[in-house]
């Protein structure tokens, strides 16, 4: 992906952009007319002119660059937020839907983190940096023409010479940091397998071995690293030489000139001063140059931008809405089978559930009952068969539209390092206190808030890890209870809690299942009193429980 498809993804980003890169330039030739002023001022002491109308030039320009430098940094920041922001979000429902297993979760995570920290700089630094070097070079380089057109011979060979450096060095730095990004991701990958593995390596006694692979993967990845640095750091050094040495080069000829006679000394200190600035964007570009490559890495893995971007009404297929009500729903001989098995976790499934009823589903551990909530979900596919809400193909319902009509409780509910508060209003941003307390209350969680030390501003930890797992459990029934949506997934929802406190909440949670369709994964025998009807699931087929 290029800079432009970049930048083409947020429109509102893109104009901040290019207003952040005008100001820039602005800014940037305000500094050009401030050094000529000032060169103007230096020789206007010797030659006895009056200085006020130059001290107010210097004021005036220098004033202008402050606020054009400003007024840069702001947009071009605002910009990269709102950039980095979208991508982010895109990437992750890009991911979250049909292409979850395009590439591993360490290369994903890479990307995803920084992969698109990355792109920070690379907005903000480099694609300014690189307007800057096209546009102030040739500011400076017709001005130095109108004074002195025999200094533009040195600039004619220097400025491309520079450029031909650049893009020879540049070259090795972006073949560098493309292997650098490569090499994170699978780092990534293969700490996360390793972290995963660890039970089993001690169990075979591999544990010490994968120490050592662990050091030799990690050498390797610092020598990639020593070797991109290195080559940005050598790229900053052989132009900063070059420009020098061009400067010193004008500086000397101007000076043999001046003392011939050939050029004035107002002019010749101009044309000294001035000299600099021409290279000064060029330098700045190579200062950037790690941080455009090293963006250019991370742009390069992304997935085609085209399938991120929503279609416009006239190419969209038509999708359709549901009415907030208890949903009915059917899966008609229905099949799964999961990617790379021949296996059927569900073989031409098919059963109906009721607007308003409440079914429990039973089963052996492993024979497909999460499969049949994912499936209602959206998060997976049929193999083969269909479902139908309300006589509505699912594959027809808007997903987002159709995700806001359903609330869940999984197995192994995940929670954030942050409080109990931000935790359960994760279902429902616009919730009152009164309505989360109403939820904890249902969920027979308000009483071991009450008596933490900040009650629901409670600081949970890394994962919940200073609650039980019940508690844990009954925090996330308070998270769906708080969403108010007509369908319910209970995915063994009191598999953490002791029998008692089971019976409790699900005669607590009676009242609020009555009005909405509900599907229960289950094992205990207390949940079947919630129940409508029972389907057993079992060696991929199922059928009714008379009651």
């Amino acid at each position: 992906m290029s800079a432009r498809e970049l930048l083409s993804q947020n429109p509102s980003a893109q104009r901040l952009h290019r207003l952040g890169v005008l100001a820039g330039v602005l800014g940037s030739i305000a500094l050009v007319a401030w050094t000529f002023s000032l060169a103007r001022s230096i020789s206007g002491v010797f030659e006895h002119r009056p200085l006020t109308p130059a001290l107010l030039g210097l004021t005036g320009f220098l004033a202008l660059r402050i606020g054009f430098r400003f007024a840069s940094a702001q947009l071009l920041a605002t910009s990269s937020s709102r950039l980095r922001v979208g991508v982010r979000s895109a990437l992750t429902t890009y991911w979250g839907a049909e292409h979850s297993t395009s590439t591993s979760t360490g290369v994903d995570s890479t990307l995803l983190g920084p992969g698109i920290d990355s792109l920070d700089d690379y907005i903000t630094k480099y694609l300014p940096a690189r307007s800057l070097a096209t546009v102030i070079p040739l500011v400076v380089f017709l001005t130095i023409g109108i004074l002195d057109p025999w200094t533009l011979l040195i600039l004619l060979f220097a400025g491309p010479m520079l450029i031909l450096l650049l893009a020879v060095i540049g070259s090795r730095t972006r073949a560098l940091a493309d292997q650098r990004f490569r090499e994170l991701g699978w780092l990534r990958s293969f700490y996360l397998d390793m972290v995963r593995g660890i039970p089993t390596l001690k169990v075979f006694g591999r544990a010490t071995e994968s120490v050592v692979t662990i050091e030799e993967i990690s050498d390797r990845f610092g020598r990639t690293t020593m070797s991109v640095l290195r080559t940005a750091f050598q790229t900053s050094l052989v132009i900063e030489w070059a420009a020098t040495a061009a400067t010193a080069l004008v500086a000397v000829q101007v000076s043999f000139r001046m003392m011939d006679g050939n050029i004035s000394f107002a002019t010749a200190l101009a044309v000294l001063m001035l000299t600099p600035e021409f290279f000064a964007p060029l330098r700045n570009l190579a200062v950037e140059y790690h941080a455009g490559q090293t963006g250019n890495a991370a742009l390069a893995q992304f997935p085609d931008f085209t399938e991120l971007i929503p279609r416009s009404s006239s190419d969209a297929q038509p999708r359709l809405t549901l009415p907030l009500k208890p949903p009915a729903f059917r899966f008609e001989e229905v099949s799964f089978a999961y990617p790379g098995t021949d296996h059927l976790t569900l073989d031409r499934v098919s059963f109906s559930v009721a607007a308003g009823e409440t079914v429990v589903l039973l089963g052996p551990s492993g024979v497909g009952k999460t499969t049949v909530l994912d499936l209602l979900h959206g998060r997976l596919k049929p193999s083969a068969g269909k479902i139908t809400i309300d006589n509505t193909p699912l594959a027809d319902l808007d997903p987002e539209v159709w995700l806001r009509d359903i609330t869940s409780v999984p197995q192994n509910p995940f929670m954030f390092s942050s409080s109990i508060h931000d935790n359960v209003a994760l279902s429902n941003r616009d919730a009152s206190t009164e309505q989360l307390r109403a939820a904890l209350k249902l969920a027979l969680a308000s009483d071991f808030v009450a008596e933490l030390p900040l009650g629901i501003d409670s600081p949970i930890g890394e994962e919940g890890a200073t609650l039980s797992g019940g508690q844990r459990q009954r925090l996330a029934i308070a998270r769906a209870l708080l969403r108010d949506a007509p369908l319910v997934l209970l995915d063994e929802f009191t598999a953490h809690l002791d029998p008692e406190t089971e019976l409790e909440l699900t005669s607590s949670l009676h009242p609020f299942l009555q009005d909405r369709t509900v599907v229960i994964v289950a094992h205990r025998e207390a949940t079947l009193t919630l129940a409508d009807r029972v389907f057993r699931l079992e060696n991929g087929r199922i059928e009714e429980v008379p009651r």
